[in-house]
């Protein structure tokens, strides 16, 4: 699995951080990163950054496992990746799970890390670097709001026309994982400027819903998933907003204990369009969830 926890054994003693270094091949700021998670332990103990240790410890990492899930888009800087919906793209905690992660640092080794994040309901692009050294720089062009990101949502009722929906949201900051309901963003005044465009490309009599293409301009938690709601066109397979307490919490619930039966989220994230080291790039998926399979 992703985490493991395994033992060693130090003949003479040496520095935590210099263990740490030496047994994952790792930076001096990874490994202190690992020691401030308490990751290394001596006798079920944590062991501190400048702790000299000797003797048996364990330490416990991450360990990627090949998915056979492989990038759409490679330069010698970053690729893209293909989501699939009710993936993780960061590991949680050390629960034995599969995650995006897995599958970027089995292609492309330890320094190869994710640049921004998709819901684990959310399918679709999402962006790597490669190395250490570009991570920044890719950073900074998401931070700068200078990618472009188009989505494709299938939402309940007929959208006729385009719309703006500017309405500030309120993100749970530090939510207590024991306050009921407490991932849930909020529509409020003294929240941040959040804003997200709408077109309608079809709609299907059949099913009394639209497809839309949506374009985040700000890049708030959950956005597109509460101003949908918020507007009553709710996405077709949410189970978070725009449905009752009881509802919610059962899908939180399946969530955590990483059951596979709630409905499919038909929210993708379709295209990314950005400039990095004067090349344009505009990366398109050819793939969404089919219609009919959101309530398997």
């Amino acid at each position: 699995m992703p985490f493991i926890t395994k033992n060693f054994t130090l003949n003479s003693p040496k520095k935590a951080f210099l263990f740490v270094m030496e047994a994952l091949g790792c930076s001096q700021k990874e490994a202190q990163r690992h020691l401030d998670k308490q990751r290394l332990k001596q006798n079920t103990l944590p062991v501190h950054k400048s702790q000299i240790i000797a003797g048996s410890v364990e330490l416990t990492y991450f360990k990627p496992v090949s998915m056979n899930l492989k990038p759409i888009f490679i330069t010698p800087f970053f690729a893209v990746y293909d989501k699939p919906s009710k993936m993780l793209v960061h590991p949680k905690g050390y629960f034995e799970h599969f995650s995006l992660c897995d599958a970027i640092k089995s292609e492309f080794g330890q320094e190869a890390n994710p640049i921004h994040r998709l819901d684990y309901e959310t399918s679709g692009l999402i962006m790597i670097s490669r190395k250490k050294c570009y991570e920044a720089s890719l950073k900074e062009l998401f931070a700068k709001k200078q990618v472009q990101k188009e989505y494709l949502a299938f939402v309940k009722g007929k959208i006729c026309t385009p719309q703006t929906i500017d309405l500030p949201i309120c993100v749970p900051q530090n939510a207590d994982k024991h306050k009921d309901l407490s991932i849930r963003c909020t529509i409020a005044s003294d929240g941040k400027k959040s804003i997200t465009k709408i077109f309608p490309l079809f709609y299907d009599e059949k099913i009394d819903s639209t497809l839309l293409k949506v374009i985040p301009i700000t890049g708030r938690t959950h956005q597109i998933r509460i101003h949908l709601s918020h507007i009553g066109h709710s996405i077709i397979g949410e189970s978070l907003y725009g449905v009752d307490d009881n509802t919610a919490r059962n899908y939180l619930e399946r969530k955590k204990e990483h059951e596979d039966k709630n409905p499919l989220l038909m929210l993708h994230s379709q295209s990314l369009s950005f400039t990095y080291k004067n090349l344009h790039y505009h990366i398109k998926s050819f793939h969404m969830p089919k219609i009919d399979l959101y309530q398997k």
